[in-house]
């Protein structure tokens, strides 16, 4: 396999097995998983982002008293809106913690994506931008999963820039996922992005243009 900063080991065989074709999108921490999501909305893709929804679910009102119960007063600001910063540091800190807020969520979640799938129309693509995809088992909801890679060193040191955490925060953060070269294995398709943005986003169009190649072939037969 040759390696480069953004690469394909092969691009997969694409299989339209429904009218819609869906993407699950992963990565690690700072591999670019996001910026993977903003070439494909260039690309005129439609992308939903689990972790939106899930801040969605996290902070209607509904779910408030549900929170404090589980967690307590304290992850609450004075005006009694969700702090989450004050709750990542309570989940972040203990991975049972984290266990429960993500079995609070996750039906919400669920909730939303089977209802994003009702809404598109035959022919397009959909692109779920989804941290935990394989963690939650979601892969088989997928006609391909995408996962998006680099080295820890170049991650940690994009996450460093843009976050402001420290070494030990973005170890912690990662700790709770699966390990990243699992996720690869997992995948139908590897990305390794440590290049630029055009590098990554021709990428993806080259992707695109596979699956709609695909999809043409389909129809004729």
């Amino acid at each position: 396999m040759r390696k480069c900063s953004v690469f394909f080991p092969e691009l997969p065989a694409i299989h339209w097995r429904r009218a819609q074709y869906l993407i699950g999108l992963t990565g690690g921490i700072g591999a670019g998983k996001s910026t993977a999501a903003e070439c494909f909305r260039a690309a005129g893709v439609r992308v939903e982002d689990a972790d939106q929804i899930a801040r969605q679910v996290l902070m209607a009102a509904e779910t408030r008293p549900v929170l404090r119960r589980t967690f307590g007063p304290d992850i609450f600001t004075a005006d009694g809106a969700v702090d989450r910063e004050r709750l990542a540091r309570v989940v972040f800190a203990d991975t049972e913690e984290l266990k429960k807020l993500n079995q609070l969520i996750h039906p919400g979640v669920r909730a939303r994506f089977q209802e994003l799938l009702r809404e598109l129309q035959p022919g397009s693509v959909l692109v779920y931008d989804v941290p935990l995809l394989f963690e939650n088992h979601m892969e088989t909801e997928f006609d391909l999963t995408i996962t998006i890679t680099a080295e820890q060193s170049v991650r940690m040191q994009r996450v460093l820039n843009r976050n402001g955490w420290d070494a030990n925060e973005f170890r912690a953060r990662e700790s709770h996922q699966l390990a990243l070269r699992e996720k690869e294995k997992r995948a139908d398709l590897v990305i390794r992005n440590e290049a630029d943005r055009d590098s990554l986003c021709h990428a993806v169009r080259t992707l695109l243009q596979h699956i709609h190649t695909a999809r043409k072939s389909t129809d004729k037969e």
